[in-house]
């Protein structure tokens, strides 16, 4: 079997079911084989960019659960790459990116985008190196299914990560033989979940059975851990509460009475105070990143554990007790433990979810005040959304203000994930990364986007591949004219010197009526709260396609992001109630 096919064989067979990429002379060899052998069960999604490719792999892989694939040709499409694959390696996302190289006969010899480091050429190897757990380069027939085998494994075991094969153009022909005998058949054996300290696990048991006020502080790893539900039955059976980090808000159910909320820079205030002042704080997947921990005001390691199933992330904060293992191995030891020996926490007495109170920002200089009275306002379209959020479904946020308001001031409704790009933070990872998310998904399902208008003009022709593809995905732009976050910096640390944030009007439902007829995409613009209301019913009834919704935003507030905002900043209670979430009605099959 030549290489390209063996290739795409075990991609087929494994069921990772899409292929994210753009093709060109030195990857065609894949989507040709994919094209011959993908039997309707692996198929290439055509990308408008690589980086767009890299992050529909990465939403795909951390939602669903699975390893994402993406692919690109050498030269500028690789460099393309590199933004995706340093948000999966920053953010631990399992996926397998297929790099097409020149062939390795004619390295250091003048051929069109040469990356070998011969001269003056890009060395692949190393660049690729530093976005990945592993890059492999593979021009030897007998090391391909070894390399294959450790590539798969290397990017699911452990801390999960990126991994990237280097395929010159030569290597595609190579004879490697059948298939190995021992060839694991589902993705589940190629991970090895490592070990978990037993022992650890038994002292953080103790710990939390004596607690007088404990606290689970979830982030993303719990997702991706071998059983996510071990860790929420384990809150749920014992009564201990929980809070999220703002990459993790769908780990648990927000409408569940353990549930405090947010900590973070877009956190709820409530929530960071609540983690200050219990005696014990475990952290299960997560880093603790600046993000997060900032809005926690004296940490104190002493009353802090941690689950996790990097080392590196362990020692990368203070904490007094680390476990290492994964998530979902540790609770279900943690779990038979509760069975031998009972415990409950103490109920969490007086507690009020709260935010902070919608604020208008200072005018930002030379921008005149609006005409009518009656504008949109950031917090009251978020509000107004809320309503309309499919339950089951999924959503994205993108970098910027728009996001941390949509986040802050809205919930995650019931059976819905919720996901953020926080590695690398890059403008426009949603745009693209809810095509991973939708394709693949159940019947009904629907994807929300939340974005500014700076991500839809750095990707936002990414739209058109959904167009394509047909997929229901809501993309809400929050058209403001800036680049909001950095205008509120400069606001508030370069007092008012306002430089590279602004541009010119765009006019967003006009540009994304390019990019399909009215059958196609759905289209509206809202300025007012009667205009949005109107548009988010039709969109509820209309059949089930991909949309784009404007909000024309002339009026600024200030984000409800911490580092931004006084320790003083008024808040509001947030009632304590079971959500509720508009379900849509659907005839669409399954993408």
């Amino acid at each position: 079997m030549r290489l390209a096919d063996a290739l795409v064989t075990v991609l087929r067979d494994l069921n990772t079911r899409y292929v994210f990429g753009v093709s060109g002379a030195n990857i065609e060899h894949v989507h040709d084989a994919i094209e011959r052998l993908g039997q309707g069960r692996l198929t290439s999604v055509l990308a408008k960019r690589e980086d767009g490719a890299a992050f529909m792999a990465d939403a795909r892989a951390r939602i669903h659960r699975t390893l994402g694939v993406c692919c690109s040709t050498s030269g500028g499409g690789m460099m393309n790459l590199v933004a995706g694959l340093a948000e999966s390696h920053a953010e631990s996302v399992p996926v397998l990116a297929l790099v097409g190289q020149p062939p390795a006969a004619l390295d250091g010899k003048g051929s069109f985008q040469d990356s070998s480091g011969v001269g003056r050429t890009v060395d692949a190897l190393p660049m690729l190196s530093a976005v990945t757990k592993k890059t492999v380069r593979i021009t030897d027939a007998e090391a391909f299914w070894p390399a294959l085998r450790d590539a798969i494994g290397t990017a699911l075991s452990g801390c999960p990560g990126p991994v990237a094969l280097l395929l010159p153009r030569d290597s595609y022909e190579l004879e490697v033989g059948e298939q190995p005998a021992d060839w694991p058949r589902d993705l589940d054996a190629f991970v090895d979940p490592g070990p978990v300290d037993e022992t650890a696990v038994r002292a953080l048991f103790e710990r939390l059975s004596e607690a007088r006020s404990p606290v689970l502080l979830l982030g993303h790893g719990v997702r991706r851990s071998s059983a996510p539900e071990a860790v929420r039955s384990f809150a749920e059976r014992t009564g201990i509460p929980v809070v999220t980090t703002m990459g993790a808000r769908g780990e648990f159910p927000n409408d569940d009475p353990l549930y405090l909320g947010v900590v973070g820079e877009g956190g709820h205030p409530s929530a960071a105070a609540y983690v200050e002042r219990s005696d014990l704080v475990v952290l299960v997947g997560t880093g603790l990143t600046l993000m997060t921990r900032k809005a926690i005001r004296g940490w104190d390691p002493s009353k802090a554990a941690a689950v996790n199933v990097d080392v590196g992330q362990l020692t990368r904060y203070s904490a007094d007790l680390l476990v290492r293992g994964d998530a979902g191995r540790v609770f279900r030891l943690l779990e038979r433990l509760r069975e031998v020996s009972p415990f409950t926490a103490p109920a969490v007495e007086g507690y009020t979810m709260t935010r902070f109170v919608p604020r208008r920002a200072a005018r930002l200089p030379g921008r005149s005040a609006p005409a009518q009275h009656d504008v949109l306002m950031q917090s009251e379209a978020v509000q107004l959304i809320q309503e309309h959020l499919p339950a089951g479904g999924h959503l994205l946020f993108d970098a910027g203000n728009c996001s941390v308001a949509s986040m802050h001031y809205g919930s995650v409704p019931p059976g819905s994930t919720s996901t953020i790009a926080l590695g690398m933070g890059g403008m426009g990872y949603s745009i693209a990364g809810a095509i991973g998310a939708q394709l693949g998904a159940s019947e009904g399902t629907r994807t929300v986007v939340f974005c500014g208008d700076g991500a839809f003009l750095m990707s936002g022709l990414e739209m058109h591949t959904a167009v394509e593809l047909g997929l229901p995905i809501l993309y809400i732009v929050f058209n403001n004219g800036m680049h909001g976050m950095c205008a509120t910096r400069q606001q508030t640390f370069f007092d008012s010197r306002i430089t590279a944030v602004e541009y010119s009007p765009v006019d967003v439902s006009t540009v994304a009526r390019g990019l399909g007829g009215p059958g196609r995409l759905w289209v509206a613009s809202a300025g007012t709260r009667a205009e949005l209301a109107r548009h988010l019913d039709d969109y509820r009834l209309a059949p089930p396609m991909p949309g784009v919704l404007e909000l024309r935003l002339p009026v600024e507030e200030m984000p409800p992001f911490a580092s931004f905002l006084a320790a003083d900043e008024p808040t509001v209670s947030v009632p304590r109630q079971r959500q509720s979430s508009v379900a849509y009605e659907m005839s669409a099959s399954t993408r």
